[in-house]
């Protein structure tokens, strides 16, 4: 087994549940349908598993930190459901490459979209709060141009924790005039 493929699955026993489960509950069976060698699968094998899982868990509240400071508003208004979604979607998602973290909280952003329209989220309003500092990210990532995104709720002023605020018709502009310049924003409420 190459450097590679040892890190790869080291990653998966580190941040897949399942997996990391599978394995130590018969790793013959699971290293064979790995490619691995008798010997490879022993080696893998002699991990404890209570360590690996304690790492594991330490590599998840280290996501969890981040991705609530690059949506903290949506942590705010969630508050412990932000971290009951998060565990939920940590099983479904693993970062990879450079920007990990960017991409990792636009897609839980979308994790907590879908999840607040199936399973009716409160307050009524989050979809919104989060698709906006969703919104926020991805205007980030701007070399030039603009991003612009309507809100069926007045995002601005869904920070007070207030959760009766009626709707708005609301438009947040996002806008970057060349590279490496500051990205502006403005938000207006319609109506």
């Amino acid at each position: 087994m190459g450097l590679a493929q040892t890190q790869q699955i080291l990653a998966q026993l580190y941040t897949n549940t399942e997996f990391r489960n599978s394995f130590f509950a018969n790793p013959k069976v699971v290293g064979a349908e790995l490619g691995l060698s008798d010997a490879e699968i022993e080696n893998l094998s002699q991990l404890a598993t209570p360590q690996v899982n304690l790492f594991a868990n330490s590599l998840k509240w280290k996501r969890l930190n981040l991705l609530s400071k690059l949506l903290p508003r949506t942590a705010i208004a969630l508050g412990k459901n932000f971290k009951t979604l998060f565990w939920q979607y940590a099983e479904t998602y693993i970062p990879q490459g450079i920007k990990k973290h960017r991409q990792d909280a636009i897609a839980f952003a979308e994790f907590i979209v879908k999840t607040s329209q199936q399973a009716g989220l409160e307050p009524i309003w989050i979809s919104d709060l989060v698709r906006y500092e969703q919104a926020w990210l991805l205007a980030e990532e701007l070399n030039h141009g603009w991003k612009v995104c309507w809100f069926r709720y007045p995002v601005d002023k869904l920070e007070t924790g207030e959760e009766k605020i009626p709707p708005q018709l609301t438009i947040a502009v996002w806008w970057r005039l060349q590279a490496r310049s500051p990205l502006h924003h403005t938000v207006r409420s319609l109506f």
